[in-house]
């Protein structure tokens, strides 16, 4: 039996827990409301600012471009970038070996590269003196590795996995053929040539755009622009290449390729003339990549620009982004869930570039939260400095211009661009 007293205790007990359970209720409803005010308060702001950002965009980073020095030593250019996408230059770093004009002909993708796996390290294309140099990299400062041979003439395109790099020495303006080299890569950054890894292409000199691993590292492609090729070899265990086997371009002028980050199987090739015939406009094509088989996702897929030559795809693998060098201007290109392409502009131009450039090569940076394109004025009479863009990409997959390209000059020879 509880005494009186206790059962007073209980009761007084029972009224606290229930006033507390009360206020636990008021304030539970209290927090509800301030949360959707500022839910309500969010949205409205979006709104009012328009696209947001597709990243968070705090990291700083790097941008490199390769100069392609015709004369001396090549060497690389850095730029600091800032949270905004805003860049600094940081100064240029001599790499060794030499550039060239007429290896690289009417265009390249790759001529550069950055890659991650044992430290940061920058592969670039030294086509005057057929080589490859090898770059460290920390926090932006360079040092060379080494300069070593690139198995072949004219290097113009470079592609790296696991420690295994592949050029492209597409020989242009050479009487030797046009090749593909692999090379094992050591932890110093040494290149050691892979038994039975140099392969020929389709034909001697078919003017070849670029060279890509697979995203499974099982076969290594190359798009040949004269023949209107794409081929496909096939990696072995330790490197070695077969092949090729060769599919035709469903467009013309097969130039640079991407493979899609989120969708491995699926890469998107530029069309440099698009559908052909008297028709200038350029074009973007999708395939996917099945055992070693290339096939037709959709495509040719117009822009309605000329010259459309160079290829990256958001990390999110959502948005392909093209260069129409002809036409200063970029144009965008949406990735649907069932893998088939759609153009974001009806006019194709997603943003702009200075009305005296050429733009070539395009980079991303981390997270795909900025596009860079190196603006060539190559072209011109006489030629002028290259300068870079770059872009904010928002959600939407829509630009917003972040870089002041007048505040940059480059050498009229430079050629290569990669992104951090």
């Amino acid at each position: 039996m509880m005494t009186i007293q206790e059962k007073a205790a209980m009761n007084t007990a029972d009224r606290r827990s229930g006033g507390e359970n009360t206020r636990m209720r008021l304030s539970n409803s209290r927090s509800l409301v301030t949360c959707t005010l500022i839910a309500l308060l969010v949205s409205a702001l979006a709104l009012l600012l328009g696209p947001v950002p597709r990243a968070s965009a705090h990291a700083d980073g790097y941008v490199y471009v390769l100069n392609n020095n015709l004369s001396g030593s090549n060497s690389i250019t850095v730029f600091n970038r800032g949270e905004d996408g805003s860049l600094k230059p940081s100064g240029s770093t001599s790499i060794g070996g030499l550039g060239s004009l007429t290896a690289f002909a009417d265009g390249v993708q790759g001529s550069l590269i950055l890659t991650h796996d044992k430290g940061s390290r920058l592969f670039a294309a030294d086509a005057g003196s057929d080589q490859i140099s090898v770059v460290n990299v920390q926090n932006g400062h360079l040092s060379l590795a080494g300069v070593f041979s690139s198995g072949g003439v004219g290097p113009v395109s470079l592609t790296y996995q696991n420690g295994l790099l592949y050029v492209l020495n597409a020989a242009n303006g050479s009487a030797e053929a046009a090749n593909v080299a692999g090379f094992h890569v050591d932890d110093k950054g040494r290149l050691h040539p892979i038994p039975g890894g140099t392969r020929p292409l389709s034909t001697a000199h078919p003017n070849p755009a670029q060279v890509q691993i697979d995203p499974s590292g099982r076969f290594l492609l190359v798009t040949e622009k004269l023949t209107n090729l794409i081929d496909v070899y096939h990696i072995g265990n330790a490197g070695s290449l077969s092949g090729p086997t060769t599919t035709s371009s469903v467009g013309v002028y097969p130039f640079g390729m991407a493979f899609n980050p989120a969708n491995p199987q699926e890469f998107i090739v530029d069309d440099g003339f698009g559908l052909g015939g008297q028709n200038p406009t350029g074009a973007v094509t999708a395939y996917r990549l099945a055992r070693g088989n290339v096939h037709l996702i959709n495509g040719p897929v117009p822009d309605f620009q000329v010259a459309p030559c160079w290829m990256v795809i958001t990390q999110d693998g959502h948005f392909a982004y093209t260069s129409d060098a002809d036409s200063h201007a970029i144009s965008g290109y949406r990735i649907n869930k069932d893998a088939t392409i759609t153009l974001l502009n009806a006019d194709g131009v997603t943003a702009a570039t200075p009305a005296d450039t050429f733009p070539l090569e395009e980079s991303l940076s981390r997270n795909s939260s900025f596009l860079y394109v190196l603006e060539s004025r190559l072209l011109l009479s006489p030629p002028g400095p290259a300068t870079l863009g770059g872009f904010l990409i928002h959600h939407d997959g829509s630009l917003t211009s972040v870089v002041d390209p007048a505040k940059i000059t480059l050498p009229f020879s430079a050629i290569g661009l990669a992104a951090e």
